[in-house]
This record gives structure tokens, sequence and C-alpha cells, in this order.
């Protein structure tokens, strides 16, 4: 067999290699949105899906790392090439079934992350478990059959296709394909995958093992230099890794639950996380240790600190949501690149370990993703995660801040024995960590130690919870003026979903987006003028201050798919237990599923859809498919109520395309702040073909006046060219509001 050398044939490997390897990893980053994407509406919206999602392709990832370590180490290069071609031939049969079928939909009875690991297990488990194997497999190759070249730079490279895949479907392909079409785009990647590495697998059977200028079997070409004992080193390739995965997805969480929900969020965060591994895992001479770890605790001492630091100089601070949200990415970006940059310095010198590093650097990612889907979402009551990644890469910077320090003492001073630094190293690491992360827990106040005080009033937490929903909590203000003004707040995250005064006489007043004179607030008086008795179905329970408006001839229906939302709103707010509706019923379980589900002789009167204020809408209930369920379950004079205020989103055009794709009647409302009634502006859209209604209730846009109080501008809402959104497309580019 001929060894590989320079010439026309050997580039053509060297080239198939890589082009391989980026192929691969482009199609391991282009289905982690697409399937996100198709059964994200099927489980509610839950930001948790995105979680669980990528909880199951880290670990199908550490299980492909697995496949290559074991057939590469155990296996005869026979065996590698028969094995792994007969791989390829059945998950290229299955890549057709990559989009999961009707079959596979939830009832909305089971448990969500079961469920959720189920049907992308049987959708795509095994054709991106053979590509998690690619990028290992074809390294050792590279290094037993490659002489000379860094077989990390393929890793980088690999990365590079993962970046430009996370980039490219969200802007390329997202805005302009349905799922269908983008399903059968990545099988017909993954056939062309397929056929790449199956020439690659095919044609190193041909190649001996690649000899240094010495005539030795090739050890390293780059050799890595090794910094900790053998054992600690193998802990530190699962430990860094597992830190990084943390804190890219502890701060996409916190980011969207305690800062602003941005629905691209995502998106920046994994691609600054690739970002790391790229430059990182490219040269050594981009990672400088120091000043790495220097910088990770100076942004996370003033990103903590950002509302307390600057009164030390008398400044006032005053951010923008954008430099908030950028200050969190600038943060997680160095933490990753610390983890990484110090995962590099631990890599193996010697190929035959390859395997052996990635599988265990993938145990590692999966274990920050096992963490934060099976412990911090089932056992924590808020996003804890967050302040936890801050103390652990507090301490792994203080750590080689203090090393670098103890190093450079030493150097060139009178030899001392190793233990007195490393105990001086040790010394400077607890005591750093200490003060630095105290300052930092005191700052985050993870556990609500703290009390919110100011002259007006004082804010107190009673009630605080989390489950794969996400995180809800109440809180009551008591005014220390104007008792009459206390009241307690229900949130989902950061989003005010209403309020109940505490006094009796304003107890059932609806305020916050509910008043009187919005438009659900319109809608259901002017129908209620109409009509005996109603029945109304509510999308959303929230505080459940719509029940408010139930009369004891009413028929009322509640669809909340967190049961944590309901019992909240049964035991710190009385809207739902003191519901004068001749009947009441609460439906958990997604909306669209349950309503689906009812006998078509049922029907509404009013529905309200009151599921879209914060960063992550559920897609499926604004869907043609969802509306179409809407409209079956409509009297022909109903109205279907969409509430579209969203500081993040112009969900506008999207129910407008909707309402006209039903050739109904619609309107709009806007209305402003009122804050002596707790009124926030709130805007809604009713489509409807009740001609009177609309005749006699015109839609009222936004309007902007000067200081002066003369009207400067009304906004027009609507965007033109906003395609219908179905199951099978959406895309939130279009609508973004910026900041």
């Amino acid at each position: 067999m001929k060894t590989l050398q320079t010439g026309r044939q050997d580039r053509s490997l060297l080239a198939l290699f890589a082009l391989t390897i980026f192929l691969s990893a482009y199609l391991l980053f282009q289905v982690q949105p697409l399937i996100s994407k198709f059964i994200l509406p099927w489980f509610g919206g839950s930001p948790t899906v995105w979680t669980t999602a990528m909880l199951f392709f880290q670990c199908v990832l550490c299980g492909g790392y697995f496949y290559a370590h074991v057939i590469t180490r155990h296996g005869s290069p026979r065996v590698q090439v028969w094995t792994h071609l007969a791989l390829l031939t059945v998950a290229a049969l299955l890549a057709v079934f990559v989009v999961p079928g009707e079959y596979l939909k939830p009832d909305g009875n089971e448990d969500p992350v079961g469920k959720i690991l189920l049907l992308l297990g049987l959708s795509v488990g095994l054709p991106y478990f053979c590509l998690a194997t690619t990028g290992p497999l074809i390294q050792y190759w590279f290094t037993r059959y490659a002489a000379g070249g860094s077989a990390f730079r393929l890793y980088a490279l690999s990365n590079a296709g993962s970046f430009l895949a996370l980039l490219s479907f969200p802007y390329l392909f997202e805005p302009f394909f349905e799922i269908p079409q983008l399903g059968r785009f990545w099988t017909a990647g993954f056939w062309l995958f397929a056929v790449l590495c199956a020439t690659v697998t095919w044609r190193i059977r041909h190649q001996a093992p690649a000899v240094s200028a010495g005539g030795d079997p090739l050890a390293a070409s780059d050799p890595a230099v090794f910094v900790l004992p053998s054992a600690l080193q193998r802990i530190s390739w699962i430990a860094l890794p597992a830190l990084a995965s943390l804190a890219f997805i502890a701060t996409t969480d916190h980011v969207s639950h305690d800062i602003a929900p941005e629905p691209r969020l995502w998106i920046a965060t994994l691609s600054l996380y690739l970002l790391t591994f790229i430059i990182c895992f490219d040269h050594s001479r981009w990672y400088r240790r120091g000043l790495t770890a220097a910088l990770c605790l100076v942004a996370i001492f003033l990103l903590s600190g950002r509302h307390e630091i600057p009164g030390w100089f008398g400044l006032e601070a005053d951010y923008s949501l954008t430099e908030i949200r950028w200050s969190h990415l600038v943060t997680m970006f160095l933490i990753c690149f610390m983890s990484h940059g110090e995962l590099y310095r631990q890599r193996p010198g010697n190929p035959r370990y390859l395997t052996e590093f990635y599988l265990l650097m993938s145990v590692g990612g999966a274990c920050g993703g096992l963490f934060i889907t099976l412990v911090a979402t089932n056992f924590f009551a808020d996003y804890y995660e967050w302040s936890l990644c801050l103390v652990v890469a507090i301490a792994l910077a203080c750590f080689i801040v203090s090393s670098e320090l103890v190093t450079r003492l030493s150097s060139g001073s009178k030899p001392q024995p190793a233990r007195k630094f490393a105990s001086g190293a040790g010394v400077a690491t607890l005591l750093g960590t200490t003060l630095v992360g105290g300052m930092v827990l005191f700052w985050e106040d993870p556990l609500g130690w703290r009390v919110e005080d100011d002259d007006e009033y004082v804010t107190v937490r009673l009630h605080q919870a989390r489950n794969f929903y996400g995180a809800v909590s109440v809180e009551e203000r008591r005014y220390r003026k104007e008792p009459a003004l206390n009241h307690r707040i229900f949130y989902s995250g950061q989003i005010t979903h209403g309020i109940q005064y505490l006094d009796p006489a304003k107890r059932h007043q609806p305020a916050t987006y509910y008043a009187k004179e919005s438009g659900v607030g319109e809608t259901l008086d002017y129908a209620m003028a109409r009509n005996p008795s109603l029945r109304v179905a509510i999308i959303g329970l929230g505080a459940g201050t719509l029940a408010s408006y139930a009369r004891e001839a009413d028929h009322y229906d509640f669809y909340e798919i967190n049961p944590e939302v309901v019992s909240i709103a049964n035991q710190w707010f009385d809207n739902v237990p003191a519901c004068r509706a001749k009947t009441k019923q609460t439906l958990i379980g997604d909306a669209r599923l349950k309503m689906a589900q009812l006998p078509d002789d049922v029907k509404y009167d009013v529905i309200a859809l009151d599921a879209f204020s914060g960063g992550s809408v559920p897609i499926h209930l604004l869907t043609r498919e969802a509306f179409a369920i809407y409209y079956r379950h409509l009297k022909p004079n109903g109205y279907i109520v969409a509430h579209i205020t969203n500081g993040y989103l112009n969900l506008y055009p999207i129910v407008k395309r909707q309402a006209e794709h039903l050739q109904m009647g619609f309107r709009n409302k806007f209305q402003p702040n009122d804050p002596d009634r707790h009124v926030r502006h709130n805007h809604y859209f009713v489509m409807t073909n009740d001609r009177r209604y609309l005749e006699q209730l015109p839609s009222v846009n936004r309007k902007y006046y000067d200081d002066a109080g003369r009207l400067v501008r009304e906004e027009d809402p609507n965007l033109p060219g906003i395609p219908l959104w179905t199951d099978h497309f959406s895309s939130l580019n279009a609508i973004a509001i910026d900041d």
C-alpha cells in the first residue's frame, strides 16, 4: 500500500477529508433548528423544548464519539471501513424521515421531555449519530495516514461549518422555504455527505500509516503541552467543556428570562460558543490564558455590579436593553473562550488518545445540558444555574491568574519546591473566588435575599416556581402612603401576566392589558350588551383577569398549558375562584390540541388569544391550521380577539393575513398607558363577521405626541409582504422589532 505523501492524488484525499468534515458539521447544525422548529409548536412553544432538543443532540453526539473511539481503538482498518460503510448506508436510507410525521404528534397528556427525546430519536437519531461520528473518525484517519498538519485544525474547520449552518438557516432558508422542502434539502445534503464519506472510507483502506522523517509511525505533528497529571487531564476534558456548555445554555435562559426575551437570542449565544471553538482549536497562539482569565473576571465583576458600581463614582446606572444583552454575551464568550482555551492546552499529544479526548469532551458538553434539563428544571425554583456558572467561572479564572502570577514570580528566582508554588496558587485561588464570588452572589441575589424597597412601596416575593414551561412568580407590592393601591403581580419570566388589587373595592377591577377600554374589554362589553349569555374561550390564563368580566349566565373555558399557572391563578389570585360564570372549566394542556378535540357543536361567542406577550411566542397558535380550528368553533358572528402586545415582535401583519385568509373583517385597538389605574399600553387585533361591531368600533392605532401634546405621527402597524404563516412556514426575521 502506498503512504500518503504529496502529489495530486494525496491532495485530493486531503481535500476529501476537509470537505467531508465540513459538510458533516454543516448538516449537524442545519438539522437542529429544522427539527426544533417543527416540534416546538407541538409542545406549546416552550423554550425548554429547545433545551431538551439540545440535550438530545449533545447525547447523540457523545454516542457518535464513543463509536469512533471504540472502532478506532479496537477495530482493524478493514473492520473500520466495512462497519462505517454499513452505518452510512442505513443512515442514508433513514434520512428521508428527517421531518417527523403527524403520527408522532403528541396528544398533550404525555411527559414532554420523554416524548421529545423519543420523537427526535425516531426521526433523526441514526443520521445524526452518523454525522456525529465523522469529526473524530476523520481526524483519527488524518493523524494516522497524513504526515504533517494538525488534526485540531480539522476540528476548527468542522466548527466553522457548524457556525455557517447556524447563520444560514434563519436567514437563507427559513424565510423562503416550507419545512417539508427544508427536510428534502437536508436529505439531499446527507446523501451527498454519505457519498463523500464513503469515498474517504473506501480510499483509506489502501493507505499505510504515515511515518515521520525518522521512519517511525507518526505520533503527533503538533505536540501538546501537558499541564496536569493524566488522571486530572482526563477530568479536565470533561469539566472544561461542561463549564462552557453550562455558560452557553445558562446565558441563553437567563437573558431570555431575566433581561429581555429575544426570539433569535439562541443564534447569538450558540454562534459565540462555536466561535470560541474555532479560534481556540485553530492554533495555540490565539489563547492568552492570563489575559483571558483576567478579562473574564473583570467582565463578570462589571456585569454583576452594573447597578451598584456606578454609584461608587457618583454616577447613575442607565443601560439600554441592547447594552445589557451584549454585556451578557461578551461575558459568556469570555467564559467559553477561557474554558475551550484551557481544553486545547490539555489536548493529547499522541493521536492514540484523540478519539478518547473527543469522547470525554462530548461527555462534558452533554453534562451541561443534562444538568439544566434534568436537575435545574426539576429542582430549581428559578434560573440559579446562571449564578452557579459565574461562581465556577470565577474559580477557574482565579486559578489561572494565580498560576500565571506564581509562574512569573518564580521564574529566574532560586528554585523552590513545586509544592510551595502550588500551595500559593491554591490559597490565591481560594481567596479570589471567595472575594469576587461573594460580591457577585450578593449583587446577583439569586435566592431573593434582598427585599426591593424604595420610598414609595415595598415589594415582597410570595411565590416562585419553575418547570418545563419556564419560571413563574408572584410578588406583592405594598404602598406606604396609599394602601388602596396595594396589589399582587403575576410574572412569567419578566413578563407581567396580570395584577390584582388587594383592596376589596377594586379587587376585580381589570388592569394591566385588560381594562374596559382595551380591545378585549370593548369586545366583551359589546357582546354582553347584545347577548344574555356568552360562551367564552380564553387561551392563556395568567392571573385570570378576564374571568372578572363573566356574568352569572355566561360559560367560560380557560385553556392553559402550564399546570403551575393554574395553581397560581387559584391560590394567589381569586379572579378564577370568584368568577361568576354559570359554568367554568380549566383545560390543562396545549390549547390548540385541546380545542381540536372538542365536538364540532361546541361554539364560542368570543375566543381570546392571550399567549403572545413574551419573547418565546407559541407560533403554532398563529398558523393557518390553528385559525381553522378557532374558526370551526366560532359562532357565525363571533369574535377572535388576539392580544398582540409584544415588545420584540410585530404580530399585527401575522394575524391580519390570517383574517384575510378566513375572509373575515378585522380591527385593531391600541390603548396607551394609564399609570394611575395600573393600565399598561396594550394592542389587540379582533377579527369578526359582525359588520355592525366593525362600524361602531373602528381601528385605533398608536399615536405619538410631542411635549406640547401635539400629534406627531400615527403608527401603521402593518408590514407589507408578510407571507401567511402555516404549520410548514413561519419566519420571525421580518417582524422583529429593533430596540
